[in-house]
């Protein structure tokens, strides 16, 4: 499926366009000026923007997205890297449970969209999302940070530990003793000297230059509950060894 018609099925969905409107009505009814645009919509994720508040002379360039769905893992990356292209000034993921519609949940989305936006705390910030629970309770999160933990669990659901992978090595802190490995998939994964099982690799790595790509063998080792999966058995492919086995 290409991109344009995995981002319009997203976009489409009837209740995410019902929870537009309420919201986006909402906005207007506060005094807001908000635009929208379906090509946006489409493309971008950003199903409306909010360019100005009644009485307020502060220039404001805010994209929103608005979901039902909580940890959309293919949703939040598609919005994040959206937002990285500088469509707008600021963007906001909100998470709006459904039956928080009726408890207020409305109210704390657009209270937290003023906060967001005017908050000297989020003045540095061009990204965020926020999850607005069924009792209207809610919390700031950083898209990255969460769409990193929701790939860490794909990883044990799509992976087996001890299974075999391929990537190259992208960085290495001789100081340290660990490095970072990739996957032509731009998975990233971590290593220790201690996991390193290739005498040749293990006398390579001290010389690592910044820049330097080292093709690897390696096995997933799980994700412990750290920020990136392990890589276990590294060694340099049978090709790349000067020495054979």
């Amino acid at each position: 499926m290409a991109l344009g018609d995995e981002v319009n099925k997203l976009s489409t969905d009837e209740r995410h366009q019902d929870l537009t409107r309420e919201l986006k009505e909402y906005f207007e009814r506060a005094g807001a000026d908000v635009e929208s645009d379906p090509n946006f919509a489409q493309r971008y994720l950003l199903d409306f923007t909010i360019t100005r508040f009644q009485d307020v002379h502060a220039h404001v360039n805010l994209g929103v997205h608005v979901t039902d769905s909580v940890d959309d893992l293919e949703r939040q990356d598609k919005f994040l890297q959206a937002a990285r292209r500088g469509i707008v000034l600021k963007a906001i993921y909100i998470e709006l449970v459904d039956t928080s519609l009726s408890a207020g949940g409305l109210l704390v989305a657009f209270g937290a969209c003023l906060s967001y936006l005017f908050d000297r705390r989020y003045s540095q910030v061009k990204a965020t999302g926020i999850r607005i629970q069924e009792d209207c309770s809610f919390h700031f999160f950083d898209l990255e940070e969460n769409i990193e933990r929701l790939e860490r669990m794909s990883f044990d659901e799509e992976l087996d530990i001890g299974e075999d992978l391929e990537g190259r090595v992208i960085a290495y802190f001789t100081d340290k003793g660990f490095g970072f490995i990739q996957t032509d998939e731009e998975r990233k994964f971590f290593f220790h000297i201690a996991n390193v099982v290739d005498d040749e690799l293990r006398a390579r790595l001290p010389a690592y230059v910044p820049g330097e790509v080292i093709p690897v063998d390696f096995q997933y080792g799980g994700n412990d509950g750290k920020k990136y999966p392990k890589a276990i058995n590294v060694s340099l492919p049978e090709d790349h060894q000067t020495n054979g086995r």
